[in-house]
């Protein structure tokens, strides 16, 4: 036990002073004693251990450290799971402010994480759960979406964790606000006299039926939730919004809105808060009207109910569609993301199955057992059908493919004078060109003219082997010349030097 003690100590002293890359790693585990086993757990306990001497040493410092963790971990000198409990420990130590600085590298490193989250699924649902545990619902809003994006590209869509299965609600998420009026001077000045304090209750109250939509199986507070929506539609519907009202095309977002009385007015007049009242009413219906597997069989709707609730939905869109900015398009999107609502309900009511798609086995066996019906050719036909339009055009150019292939037209290697002309008076005392510009120097027209002198005129390769301290541009160059030479005497062009 000793031993170990000693072995961790000496680690973490390393850790702390000297060892900033994996090879420095595996030289401290080289010229330790113990077994790789021993080993791998010290280095295990040192690496969260020095983590204390990291962590007031700035952000880049505790960055430096994590990889060189990760780097540990995929040379197996350590655990896989080392690199999360110390990321764990990182995130305990810090503030949350700096915990959103530090989580950039784990979003930077998301490839790796995904590799290694299977091995690990517990330890990194931990990690991310106390994060987002320490966030505030309205202040930390944006970093909690980072992580659950996170968690998302971690772990599959079908992860169980992730999933809320049997449709329970968040009950805990209770609205407050005002059950006795502190006076008639607490609304805001408003010349319709139906905005008043018993309006502002009714608005409010809706709040507790979309907390938790099941106790509306009681026929009192279904006829309650149906009151207060036709009251709230009357007076959307009365009190219309301004359209001359100057909108932001800024995105805004309230985790919660204020419940004050004297907030009601200016909250009417608002798109953003009537959009927020009148989808939630839209998504409870869906509730309501939907197949949900965990719903309560008292919830079952009778046909007058249905049809209030379509005829209040047709109501809603008809409000939403006349509220600025955009209400056409505002509906249009608030149908599509219901539809797309539907299809998660079902996926949900069918227990979460994985959404990769398999092979079908019955079809793949369906093609491995079938025959290919080759249907004979007619060879006496004029002309052949091979299946494909472009073969059979080529197949039919001629009657005859065996005299068509040894047409005169179809024989496109070039004669050795013509393709060498211009390499030959290149090659001319007098022709003015400069070695540089020879055709010999490009290595495509050497390879083509290799392959064109093993066709048509083989001899010639014996002089390169007869002149192998000639490099393979000087063979061809004075290839090249013979041929010209040999062109000019069999054709009577030779001359003289008496008559140049």
């Amino acid at each position: 036990m000793s031993g170990f003690r000693e072995l961790c100590i000496q680690y973490v002293a390393a850790l702390s002073d000297n060892v900033n890359s994996v090879g420095d790693v595996c030289h401290l585990l080289e010229n330790s004693k113990g077994s790789d086993q021993e080993k791998k757990t010290c280095l295990d306990v040192a690496f969260r251990k020095a983590l204390l001497s990291k962590v007031l040493l700035g952000d880049q410092v505790i960055r430096n450290y994590i990889e060189l963790i990760f780097g540990a971990s995929e040379a197996g000198y350590c655990s896989n799971s080392t690199p999360f409990f110390v990321l764990g420990d990182v995130f305990d130590c810090l503030t949350l402010d700096k915990c959103q600085e530090i989580f950039s590298y784990v979003e930077e490193k998301s490839a790796v994480f995904a590799s290694e989250a299977a091995a690990n699924r517990n330890v990194v649902l931990r990690l991310c759960n106390d994060l987002i545990r320490r966030c505030s619902k309205s202040l930390n809003t944006l970093f909690c979406g980072r992580i659950q994006i996170m968690l998302a590209k971690i772990f599959p869509i079908s992860e169980r964790s992730g999933l809320n299965l049997q449709s329970h609600f968040n009950s805990d998420n209770i609205t407050e606000y005002n059950t006795e009026s502190e006076g008639t001077d607490t609304l805001m000045d408003s010349d319709d006299k139906e905005i008043t304090f018993l309006f502002y209750r009714t608005l409010w109250s809706i709040q507790d039926y979309f907390r938790n939509p099941n106790q509306i199986s009681n026929d009192t507070n279904w006829k309650k939730m149906e009151d207060t929506v036709n009251e709230i539609c009357r007076i959307f519907e009365n009190y219309k919004h301004e359209g001359s009202c100057q909108v932001s095309n800024e995105e805004a977002y309230f985790a919660k809105f204020l419940t004050s009385e004297r907030l009601l007015t200016l909250q009417i007049s608002d798109s953003n808060f009537r959009r927020h009242i009148l989808v939630q009413i839209l998504t409870l219906f869906q509730y309501l009207t939907g197949d949900v597997k965990f719903k309560p069989n008292k919830l079952v709707l009778s046909e007058p109910r249905k049809s209030w609730i379509r005829d209040s939905t047709n109501k809603i869109y008809s409000i939403l569609s006349e509220t600025p900015p955009d209400g056409q398009t505002f509906v249009k999107h608030v149908k599509s993301i219901l539809k797309y609502e539907e299809k998660w309900s079902k996926w949900k009511n069918e227990g979460c199955p994985s959404l990769a798609k398999q092979p079908d086995k019955t079809v793949t066996a369906k093609q491995k057992n079938l025959k290919r019906n080759v249907k004979a050719m007619d060879l006496t036909a004029d002309k052949f059908d091979l299946g494909n339009q472009t073969l059979t055009d080529l197949w039919n150019i001629s009657p005859d493919n065996l005299a068509a292939c040894q047409d005169s037209a179809r024989k496109f290697t070039p004669e050795t004078f013509k393709f060498f002309e211009e390499a030959i008076e290149q090659l001319e005392p007098d022709s003015g060109v400069e070695k540089e510009y020879y055709l010999t120097n490009e290595t495509a027209f050497v390879w083509r003219s290799l392959r064109l002198l093993a066709r048509q005129s083989v001899p010639y390769f014996q002089h390169i082997q007869n002149t192998k301290n000639l490099t393979l541009t000087d063979n061809l160059q004075n290839i090249i010349t013979l041929i010209g030479k040999e062109y000019k005497r069999e054709n009577g062009m030779e001359t003289t030097t008496s008559e140049r």
